[in-house]
């Protein structure tokens, strides 16, 4: 688990929060000014925060004791050569692990298993948006990427190129026929290569309006990274429209939408876009606006500001909106506690039964009606956390993703 980055090293300097450590570290490299301009200011900035950054990087071997190896036992050049190749899916290696000093306290890394959650949904995304394959792709984004991926706010993966991908993936994951491509002029009956079968996913992901993909132009034409700072946001609008779309009607999420997509707008612009009556539009950006999905910007005309006199423009405060649909996530959540805490207790005298050492060794001391009884608090049980689980994901889609 250690060599694996899923516990780490609880070292002194952790007591300190990341601010306070930045802080130092800027007032450390400004030591060296006697004054400082703007310009100054940012290097120094720039200069504290890689210095952080630095020292991050060598704690996460802190607590590891590297192994001695025999120089005979090293890789090959072969290796070497298969690893620039992108061969790197064909070859059975034996991964060197560093041992545990016993001296070191280790703790949960929250963030290697947020970054495990966040490739899981950002798969799921993919498979119900595009197709099965196409989400297994985007998995191999993931996994060929997974050494280099140090944090869970990073905006994109390591850039990869379609044979990296299509080395990664089985020959029959890309023979199932889910992706139709141009057959070729001169042999009709010839099939395209799993290169090009990869590259034909990576296409449709990448035309995709969530933003699955996109190029790497500083690596290389043909070099594909996941654009994970779109995800974000487009994971957080389809929670924001299907909320809409379940309390207010579809006519009024299409509404909600226009006004993202287009910025400001008033209402006329947004009958027009919407194509809904006048009244209609009215009703339903007042219904918006009264559960604060949508806010009033006024343009005056003139210098007295008269409301006659001056243009009224809708818009979506989105991170308001993210920010209360998360606290209304909360609310259910200590709801759904509250129903199971009730549940049980409605339950006390069978939980009491349930807990005696002879109706543990053998179920048929209890009685019929205890065992139905049983069998409906299990239901219950059950899908109040299957609730629970999903607005756990909901909240790590707000808040840590």
């Amino acid at each position: 688990m250690a060599n694996k980055r899923y516990i780490t090293a609880v070292l002194p300097e952790h007591s300190r929060s990341a601010l306070d450590r930045l802080l130092a570290a800027e007032e450390k490299e400004a030591e060296n000014y006697t004054i400082t301009t703007a310009k100054e200011l940012q290097a120094i900035k720039r200069a504290a925060f890689d210095r952080i950054q630095a020292e991050f990087g060598e704690d996460e071997m802190a607590g590891m004791k590297r192994k001695v190896t025999d120089p005979m036992d090293l890789p090959s050049k072969r290796f070497a050569l298969d690893d620039e190749l992108g061969n790197f899916g064909n070859q059975d290696k034996k991964e060197e692990l560093a041992e545990v000093d016993e001296t070191v306290f280790f703790s949960v890394n929250y963030d290697k298993y947020n970054m495990i959650f966040r490739n899981d949904t950002i798969v799921d995304f993919a498979t119900e948006r595009v197709n099965r394959t196409a989400g297994q792709v985007v998995r191999a984004f993931f996994e060929f990427g997974k050494d280099d991926m140090k944090s869970v706010k990073e905006n994109d993966t390591p850039a990869a190129t379609p044979l990296h991908i299509a080395n990664l993936l089985s020959t029959e994951l890309l023979t199932r026929g889910d992706i139709i491509l141009q057959q070729d002029l001169i042999d009709k009956n010839k099939k395209p290569s799993a290169q090009e079968t990869v590259r034909g996913y990576i296409t449709l992901l990448k035309m995709d309006q969530a933003g699955f993909i996109k190029n790497k132009d500083e690596r290389g034409a043909n070099q594909y990274t996941i654009n994970l700072s779109k995800l974000r946001e487009s994971m957080k609008r389809k929670l924001l429209e299907s909320l809409l779309r379940e309390r207010l009607g579809v006519a009024t999420c299409r509404i909600a939408r226009i006004l993202i997509e287009k910025g400001k707008l008033d209402e006329s612009q947004v009958q027009k876009l919407a194509m809904l009556p006048p009244k209609d539009t009215r009703e339903k950006l007042a219904q918006l606006n009264l559960h604060g999905f949508v806010e009033i910007q006024e343009v005056p005309k003139s210098a007295d500001r008269a409301p006659g006199r001056s243009f009224h423009l809708w818009y979506v405060p989105l991170e308001k909106c993210y920010k209360e649909l998360l606290v209304d996530v909360y609310r259910v959540i200590g709801n759904l506690q509250q129903r199971k805490k009730e549940e049980l207790s409605l339950r006390a005298r069978l939980l009491e039964k349930l807990n005696r050492q002879d109706v543990k060794e053998n179920m048929d001391l209890l009685s019929d009606g205890d065992k139905a009884n049983m069998a409906n608090m299990n239901k219950v049980l059950q899908r109040l956390e299957t609730s629970k689980n999903r607005l756990d994901a909901m909240v790590m889609i707000l808040r840590d993703f």
